[in-house]
């Protein structure tokens, strides 16, 4: 009788540790995103040279975070990005500026095209979080550098509201914040030209 309740608690162990862990994965990028035409020419665009992407260390994790009090991060150790931060954030930004304002961004200083001004940009994450209070923030400052003109060292403060919970919602807006960052670089680069 004690074999077969040995027996039977051996395989329910086994049975409890055999499950496999489920993983959520998401994307800051769209791929999804579907451009006017199949191929374009894109080398007369205007151009933003990334010459920088620095981010706070929470955001270089692979678990997505989030602020539970003024000084308490969590990180859901089910939900990860499906990509490095920092890749993915370069991405999205370079989605947006091609789709909302027909500007390429350069992550490589070999794809040039000397007949474009060229356009350095700097940015530094300081937070980019859903937070205890139901917002979602981002914040930092970028320096914008065009050919021959004085640097512009932007501090930027965006929001938005989280009214929806889960991670699916919160990445749809940092999606939109990375819009308005995007628009705040190209309003600066356009009363540069």
């Amino acid at each position: 009788m004690k074999k077969w309740i040995a027996g039977i608690a051996v395989l329910w162990l086994a049975g409890c540790s055999s499950k496999p862990i489920g993983l959520n994965y998401y994307l800051l990028h769209k791929p999804t995103q579907v451009m006017a035409q199949s191929s374009a020419d894109i080398s007369d665009q205007p151009s933003l040279f990334l010459r920088s992407l620095t981010a706070p260390d929470y955001l270089k994790q692979r678990n997505l975070s989030l602020q539970l009090s003024d000084s308490e991060i969590h990180f859901a150790p089910k939900h990860v990005w499906a990509e490095p931060f920092d890749r993915d954030f370069k991405m999205a930004l370079s989605e947006s500026l091609s789709a909302n304002h027909q500007m390429r961004l350069r992550v490589q200083s070999k794809w040039t095209n000397p007949a474009q001004p060229e356009y350095i940009l700097d940015i530094q994450l300081d937070d980019f979080i859903p937070t205890f209070d139901g917002r979602l923030v981002l914040k930092g400052k970028f320096r914008l550098v065009t050919d021959g003109a004085v640097p512009q060292i932007v501090q930027f403060n965006y929001g938005l509201p989280l009214n929806k919970d889960g991670f699916a919602f919160s990445v749809s807006q940092m999606r939109l914040l990375i819009d308005e960052l995007t628009n705040d670089v190209v309003t600066r680069v356009e009363t540069n030209r």
